[in-house]
Order: C-alpha cells, then sequence, then structure tokens
C-alpha cells in the first residue's frame, strides 16, 4: 500500500472525482471498455493503494472447470476467478449516488466495493455468508483506516441477505451497487442458504426475494445497479439471469433505467474461440451488463446527484 494515498484515489474531494473520470476519458457511455489504456491506468491507480482482489475467495470453487462455459466465462477474470474492478465501483458511485450518500450491497463478496465507497466518503454496508471472506476484509478496513483512506463508514455484516435485509430500515441506502451470484458458476460457501448452492428454481425464488428487499431499503428517488452475466444450463441453453433481474424489480417497484455492457479482456478467448464455435456454435463471451434501475423519479434522482456537487 502507498501511504501517500490519504483521502482519495485522485486526492480531490468527490465533485472533483467525478471531473477526472471524464478528463481520465472515462465516460457514461452504454459500452464500458476496461480493456483500454484510460480504464487500465486508473485500475492500476486503485490496486497501487492495496486492494487485494482475491483475498478471502480461496475457497471458491469454479463450476465444471473442464467445460468451455465456465472457461468462456472465467479464464479472462483473474486467471479463473471473478473479481469487482473498482473502476467500475467508482464510476457507479460517482455517477450515481449523491457525496456521502449510504451503499447497500447484498452480495458483498471482496472488499472492492467497500473499500472504494469508503475511500470516496461514501458510507457502505456490505452482506456476505463466507466467514473467511469478511475476516479478509475487515483485515483490509483496518489496514486502510491504519493510513486514514477511508473517510467513509464501511461495515460488513456476516449473514444471509434474506435474513438480514429484513432487519433494515424502509428506504435508508441511498444506492445499491451489488454483483450477485451467477447461479453455479462459482460456489462460495457449502452454506443452504448460498444461492450458488441451490437449484435453479430455488435459486430464483430467493433472488427474488433479495431485490425485492434491497428496493425496500433504497430511498425514494435513487438509483440501483447489479453487474450481471448470462449463465447457461447444462445443455448449453442460457438461463435468462438477465431477465430475471429485471423483472424481479419491476415488481418490486424499480425499472430499469440504463443498460451498459462491460467488456472485459479477451485473455485466451482468441486462442479457444475456434474449437468451440465449431463445436456448438457459442459464442465467446467477454462481456458483462451493468443494470441501473431506479426506484422513483429519474429525474428527482438525477437532481440529487447534481445538488450534492453544485
Amino acid at each position: 500500500m502507498n501511504s501517500a494515498n490519504r483521502a482519495t484515489v485522485s486526492g480531490e474531494e468527490p465533485a472533483g472525482v467525478r471531473d477526472h473520470l471524464r478528463k481520465a476519458g472515462i465516460h457514461p457511455w452504454s459500452v464500458l471498455r476496461t480493456d483500454t489504456g484510460p480504464w487500465r491506468t486508473r485500475r492500476e491507480s486503485w490496486h497501487a493503494m492495496g486492494i487485494a482482489s482475491r483475498a478471502g475467495r480461496e475457497g471458491v470453487a469454479t463450476w465444471d472447470t473442464s467445460s468451455s462455459f465456465a472457461k468462456e466465462c472465467l479464464s479472462t477474470i483473474n486467471d479463473g476467478l471473478s473479481t469487482f474492478d473498482p473502476v467500475l465501483a467508482e464510476t457507479s458511485y460517482t455517477w450515481y449516488c449523491p457525496d456521502g450518500g449510504k451503499v447497500l450491497d447484498p452480495f458483498a463478496g471482496g472488499s472492492v466495493r467497500g473499500l472504494v465507497a469508503g475511500n470516496l466518503g461514501f458510507d457502505y454496508t456490505g452482506i456476505d455468508l463466507s466467514i473467511r471472506q469478511v475476516a479478509a476484509n475487515l483485515a483490509q478496513r483496518r489496514n486502510w483506516a491504519e493510513y486514514d483512506m477511508l473517510p467513509g463508514q464501511v461495515t460488513w455484516i456476516m449473514g444471509d441477505a434474506a435474513e438480514a435485509l429484513p432487519r433494515m430500515p424502509d428506504g435508508g441506502f441511498d444506492y445499491v451497487l451489488t454483483c450477485p451470484p451467477y447461479f453455479n458458476l462459482e460456489t462460495y460457501t457449502d452454506l443452504p442458504a448460498d444461492l450458488s448452492n441451490m437449484a435453479w428454481d430455488d435459486f430464483a425464488d430467493a433472488y427474488r426475494q433479495i431485490i425485492a428487499e434491497t428496493v425496500r431499503c433504497l430511498a425514494e428517488h435513487r438509483f440501483a445497479t447489479w453487474v450481471v452475466g448470462e449463465v447457461r444450463d447444462w445443455r448449453g441453453l442460457i438461463r435468462g439471469l438477465i431477465p430475471l433481474t429485471i423483472d424481479a424489480h419491476r415488481e418490486a417497484g424499480a425499472y430499469l433505467y440504463n443498460d451498459a455492457v462491460l467488456v472485459t479482456s479477451l485473455g485466451s478467448l482468441a486462442r479457444r474461440i475456434g474449437a468451440q464455435w465449431r463445436a456448438s456454435r457459442k459464442m465467446g463471451r467477454h462481456h458483462q451488463y451493468v443494470l441501473t434501475f431506479v426506484k422513483g423519479d429519474p429525474k428527482k434522482a438525477t437532481a440529487r446527484i447534481r445538488a450534492a456537487i453544485a
């Protein structure tokens, strides 16, 4: 960790961070290119601060690593283990959350979203089932706090989101940013409540319930961003995690407002796609979806962010 980095990665106040992204060549366009120079440079700045993306994820198991689909989805992401991009966290917070706002993350996973939120001055609450993961996240939080790098409050709750969320107040949060399990593509724990251990129908029911609770916890006229990817069944057919996410939000009273494609590194996909395409006609996947929903009036939600940076 570079102890010289104190307040934020840019060394500026939150309004300056928003402007810094634009100056750095990162824009709110519907295709987000993580493989370009500006994005990579920004990501290197975050990593230089000491984010340990893989800490606590040593026990994560990848579904059917011999399959082309698992390789297709995971081999380009941190050597086969999915981790969250700190620049995506930064852009999401600065584009959609009022300065000093409270962030809710029902599927916290690693430390990235929490540390980035706290570093930018947001108060973050993340929920995760894994004792190992939460312990690793708290260790990183202590390290960053020691260097005065967390002006915002960062909290991780160890537990099941389906049980923890109902205990939280209505409208208590200003933004939701999360990345849910992509069904059983990765298995995080051996706990029955872990969505990655469930059959598809049970997964869908629990997933809808958690989404409904996050929308209830979200204040009126606020945004919520879910980073999701599609999954296939044993026959290779796409299950429909994206429409499930959209429908569940609509049922809960939040509506799709922005949809973006997050382009990830090609990695070894270029070498593998020939055999994969000839055998199955499956396209090589090197993207995820960034779905942003709004609860209430999008104009009022936007006005709150503008007021915060005026």
